[in-house]
């Protein structure tokens, strides 16, 4: 498949942390990376197929957030998260960019307890997927490779979207799963010598795509395939 002409994660901005539950040092920041980026067709499902619309054509962008702080202790993080897209065709203010069925996930609810894959005395050992620890002043790469779409063109009286020939701008918010008062205090000590939790949300980079005026694309495969964080309308 044909990729675009893209030009990721330039605007470097730092992540700007908008909650948390410790101290701002602590905070880390967010920095999402374009993996792949494709433009496909998506299917139109329908009883009648002769009297469905031409397909939409959408970008389908796989991405990883890689993580820092420049705490002098590391940051124990909640990997699972909500994932809202924010979108917009000019610098500044962004709109939330809704995202297919196919790639919702029920609402993240607050952690109570620890899961059975987690040891009460080290979120390390064994391994496991619902604990990241960034390194003090370092870095930590998010291991799952996540996903968005966004619509290109689409025919539709009431509402079109024709964005070939234009530049867009996407930035990434993660809303990482809560920590129970109770369980933070208790992971707080117990793992005191392996750092300091921390949740809260967070926003990336922005993402900068210039879409071709014709741009090159095939049927797209099943939507949601790498996507493993949890979408937010």
């Amino acid at each position: 498949m044909l990729r675009p002409t893209i030009l990721s994660s330039i605007c470097l901005f730092t992540a700007v942390a908008f909650a948390g539950n410790v101290p701002t040092a602590t905070v880390p920041t967010a920095t999402a990376k374009v993996v792949e980026a494709n433009y496909c067709f998506a299917e139109v499902h329908g009883i009648l197929p002769e009297r469905l619309p031409a397909p939409p054509l959408v970008l389908r962008v796989r991405f990883q957030v890689s993580y820092h702080t420049s705490s002098p202790r590391p940051v124990i993080l909640p990997l699972d998260h909500q994932l809202t897209v924010w979108m917009s065709q000019t610098p500044g203010v962004m709109k939330i960019l809704h995202q297919p069925v196919a790639l919702m996930d029920p609402s993240l609810k607050m952690m109570t307890h620890l899961p059975a894959d987690v040891s009460p005395a080290s979120p390390l050992d064994p391994r496991n997927d619902v604990f990241g620890v960034i390194p003090a002043a370092g870095d930590f790469t998010a291991p799952a490779v996540e996903e968005v779409t966004m619509q290109i063109y689409k025919k539709s009286l009431r509402h079109p979207t024709d964005l070939r020939g234009h530049r867009v701008y996407l930035k990434l918010q993660l809303d990482h799963q809560l920590l129970s008062p109770d369980l933070e205090a208790q992971l707080s000590d117990r793992w005191t010598k392996f750092g300091v939790p921390w949740t809260g949300g967070l926003r990336t980079n922005t993402l900068v795509f210039d879409v071709p005026a014709t741009p090159q694309a095939t049927k797209c495969a099943d939507i949601g395939e790498y996507h493993p964080a949890r979408q937010r309308l």
